[in-house]
């Protein structure tokens, strides 16, 4: 049975991003998987540069490019650039509600 969370992200850092924005979301999403690690919320990780359908889905769902993006029970949640993602993913961490910020609680 899939986790309800679903965090996808790229393997491939893409060859027109300068190199600084390649790095963060490289730290983006190591951070993302650190505090899910952390809170122990299970997770299904997606690679969308191995995962064309997958990509497409994400797209489609969220209306955004962006990644690192977190998905609940395949509905989008919030991505890197922080409007509905991981600056409240972040605040939610430092007081110990990731799952309640998810809606798993």
């Amino acid at each position: 049975m899939p986790e309800r969370v679903t965090l996808y992200y790229s393997s491939v850092s893409g060859a027109l991003q300068p190199s600084g924005v390649r790095s963060q979301v490289k730290k983006q999403t190591t951070r993302v998987q650190d505090i899910l690690a952390a809170r122990k919320v299970a997770y299904d990780l997606v690679d969308v540069a191995a995962d064309e359908d997958a990509k497409e889905y994400m797209q489609r769902k969220s209306g955004k490019n962006a990644l690192p993006q977190i998905f609940v029970d395949g509905e989008y949640k919030g991505d890197r650039m922080g409007l509905q993602g991981h600056d409240e993913l972040d605040e939610a961490n430092e007081i110990e509600e990731v799952p309640k910020w998810l809606g798993l609680q």
